[in-house]
């Protein structure tokens, strides 16, 4: 009788290529989706994936993540990915390159806002399939109607920028939304303060007027206000 495969090694195997034997996942913390590091060898070497399952009929970041990474490699690379129906009871999946093995980039704030830029740029042209993907365009004020409009992330902070050897990718991307793009370099300057570092608050705002000629006063306000969730004047 022939052993049977495990079903999990046999999608790591498909997915990023080489038969895998075996596969050993390390349950990791992640609000709101369950996360898994999988570890196995490939080629004679340990190597690892991240696996990823939001809950049911929340298919933005399944849907969006494959497009990004196939614009720029700002954000992890994408093995594989599954969208079940919507009437089953399990959730979209997808299978990802680890970047959580290394460290955050807080160390270099400024980095983050240029890597946001990156992919800010590389999906300008694409706005029409983006809406197709399933992001929205989101109210906001009409202060913020001059705004530079793109690619929100919707939760910019240290913890979603990942630092690897080509350089800062950012991760998380549940909560992306198309609107003023300042949105996100304001939210990563607030985080940066509730840590207590007003310089790196203020090597972001820095970044972001160098990186797009937006430095409005009063847009960079606003758009600190909203991405803080607090009411705006």
């Amino acid at each position: 009788m022939t052993a049977e495969r495990d079903p999990l090694a046999d999608l790591v195997s498909r997915s990023v290529g080489g038969r895998i034997a075996a596969v050993v996942a390390e349950p990791l913390a992640a609000e709101g989706l369950e996360r898994k590091r999988l570890r196995f060898e490939r080629s004679g070497a340990a190597a690892t994936a991240i696996f990823e399952r939001a809950a049911p009929g929340a298919t933005l970041e399944a849907q969006l993540l494959p497009f990004l990474a196939r614009k720029t490699d700002r954000v992890p690379a994408v093995y594989s990915r599954g969208l079940p129906p919507p009437h089953a009871r399990l959730g979209p999946w997808v299978l990802l390159e680890d970047v959580l093995a290394g460290a955050d980039a807080c160390d270099d704030p400024a980095a983050i806002v240029r890597a946001k830029v990156e992919i800010e740029r590389a999906v300008a042209p694409d706005l029409p399939a983006l809406r197709a993907l399933g992001l929205r365009e989101r109210g906001l004020p009409a202060a913020l109607a001059a705004a530079p409009r793109g690619l929100v992330h919707g939760a910019l902070v240290c913890a979603n920028a990942r630092r690897v050897e080509r350089g800062v990718v950012i991760v998380g991307w549940s909560r992306a939304f198309l609107g003023p793009t300042v949105i996100d370099a304001a939210t990563l300057a607030r985080d940066c303060r509730r840590r207590g570092d007003e310089t790196a608050a203020a090597a972001v705002r820095d970044a972001y007027r160098s990186a797009t000629g937006d430095g409005d006063r009063e847009t960079w306000r606003i758009a600190t206000a909203l991405g803080a969730g607090e009411p705006v004047e």
